[in-house]
């Protein structure tokens, strides 16, 4: 005779299963090596989107794609780039061939590729070299993103529109700075936005997908994170040396905002020196430029639901003092002073130092 009732023990249920990236057989292997060669293709991306700031823009969810089930490739497939709206030109887009020379940041899962290439115009707009030239491509490839959130274990991203959000954001910035003469010192050269294709099979397809990417000057020096993280070289700057340069990078930025563009990513890792002539306080080096990189995340003011800022129609950019008052700058720790670690009263006394006085003039 059956049993009425369950047994009062029953066998535990096994514990939910979290998730992580399902195995992905028509993933193929990273491509972005040395020697790696693709024709690219001048692109217009679409108005930057993606945060409170710009909105969803033309991005659109798919009912039928459920990231926990599926395969990082097929969310690719499902998502091509997004096309910017109404760019149809009667003259065909500028090509070039782009061979990889070295990688720089190089990694399945690591989101933004970064490698040094030649390019070799075909067909290039007046604006751009027309000889071969050497560059730093950014490659924003959603195959070699994260799938999983690196802020949020067991996760799913959908790795389309991160890299669609990064690709406008990063071109928009560097196109507006390009457009009001700001690159070339505090940013590098910007050589345009450019796409190409790849192929890939996919449902027992041979397709074809594209990728974008966004190509500038290649700056031939160390970032200062990693000069923090070498003490031979870091023994190369006085503390007078790290400062001047400190004082640039926050120059550079108030400059940049009055522009019309906030990276809203100050790091010791965003700053490039650029090796320059003029000497140093110390005489005992030339003192490097700073270059700030990494726009994937930066606003153009001009395209956001707010416009352009206030402070955009003063004739002279804010002044750091004001702009960095409140902020700890903890991201630069290692190449300003120990002794600001926490006290705020002695980086408030440098800002009014440098940026009050005499140095308020250049500033509003």
């Amino acid at each position: 005779m059956r049993p009425r009732f369950a047994p009062s023990n029953p066998q535990p249920s096994p514990p939910p299963r979290l998730w992580s990236p399902p195995q992905d057989p028509e993933k193929p292997a990273c491509p972005y090596q040395a020697r790696f060669a693709v024709e690219i293709k001048r692109h217009t991306p679409p108005p930057p989107f993606g945060d409170p700031q710009h909105g969803p823009g033309a991005w659109r969810e798919r009912s039928d794609v459920h990231l926990y089930s599926a395969t990082q490739t097929e969310v690719v497939m499902a998502y091509p780039s997004l096309e910017c709206e109404n760019t149809l030109s009667s003259s065909p887009a500028p090509t070039a061939t782009l061979t990889i020379l070295r990688t720089l940041a190089v990694a399945d899962g690591r989101g933004p590729q970064l490698v040094v290439c030649s390019v070799a115009p075909k067909t290039l707009p007046k604006a751009f070299p027309q000889a071969p030239y050497e560059a730093v491509a950014k490659i924003f490839d959603p195959l070699y993103y994260s799938f999983e959130n690196k802020e949020a274990a067991h996760v799913p991203v959908n790795v389309a529109w991160q890299a669609d959000v990064h690709y406008t954001h990063e071109a928009a910035a560097y196109d507006h700075l390009h457009r009001t003469g700001q690159t070339g010192l505090f940013a590098p050269e910007y050589f345009g936005s450019w796409t190409f294709t790849l192929p890939i099979t996919h449902a027992r397809r041979k397709l074809q997908r594209s990728v974008r990417l966004v190509l500038m000057e290649n700056i031939k020096g160390p970032s200062i994170w990693s000069v923090c993280h070498d003490p031979a070289a870091l023994s190369g700057y006085t503390e007078q040396d790290r400062l001047d340069i400190f004082a640039k990078v926050l120059d550079g930025i108030v400059r940049q905002r009055h522009a019309g563009v906030d990276q809203r990513d100050p790091a010791s890792r965003n700053v490039i020196l650029r090796p320059s002539s003029s000497l140093s306080a110390s005489n005992k080096q030339p003192l490097p430029q700073p270059v700030i990189i990494d726009y994937n995340t930066a606003v153009v003011f001009e395209l956001t639901r707010l416009g352009k800022r206030p402070f955009q129609l003063a004739k002279l950019p804010e002044n750091p003092m004001e702009v960095f008052w409140n902020t700890s700058l903890a991201d630069f720790q290692g190449w300003t002073p120990s002794k600001w670690n926490g006290n705020a009263k002695l980086r408030q006394q440098w800002l009014k130092e440098r940026f009050g006085g005499k140095a308020a003039s250049q500033y509003a």
